[in-house]
């Protein structure tokens, strides 16, 4: 009886959760073939797309969504909840626009945004700083010298797309 138990109030708190919904499609690689860019990526970073209802929990599945760059080196179209693989190379990563269309059969909802890379190598001291206290004005400034074009970016793992109403 008590293992009875335990499987029922297994099962009870299995059906209670929203597990997040499998994730059908996958984009190999989201570059362009009608990118002017001739190097390679230096590496890729895979963003995983999942829509929703403004103020709900419940995902919405089959979401049609096209994303792209301004110099066109990222283009991908999906269905929401995907994965897609964007490419980073060596100088910043350009902002990512998209926008989604909400499923057929609902009623038409439009939902636009845009993936922003973080640079994962800013340096946390760099500024300028004025001190003034009762022995006198202190000016202090910190440089960084490091080589920009050396930093490291990298766009959120997870984003969520929200069709307001």
């Amino acid at each position: 009886m008590a293992k009875f138990l335990r499987y029922l109030a297994l099962v009870l708190a299995l059906t209670a959760c929203n597990a997040p919904l499998p994730i059908a499609d996958y984009i190999g690689d989201a570059r362009s073939p009608n990118a002017k860019i001739t190097t390679k990526p230096s590496r890729f970073d895979a963003i995983t797309f999942r829509s929703f209802r403004a103020g709900s929990l419940q995902e919405v599945a089959g979401a049609d969504c096209v994303i792209s760059t301004p110099n066109i080196s990222v283009s991908a179209q999906f269905r929401t909840p995907a994965r897609v693989r964007v490419p980073i190379y060596n100088e910043k990563p350009a902002n990512i626009a998209g926008q989604c269309r909400s499923p057929n059969g609902e009623i038409e909802l439009v939902a636009v945004f845009e993936v922003t890379a973080v640079n994962l190598s800013a340096p946390k001291n760099e500024g300028v700083s004025l001190s003034v206290g009762t022995a006198g004005t202190k000016f202090g400034a910190v440089f960084d010298l490091r080589d920009r074009s050396k930093d490291r970016f990298k766009y959120p793992a997870q984003f969520r797309i929200i069709f307001q109403r």
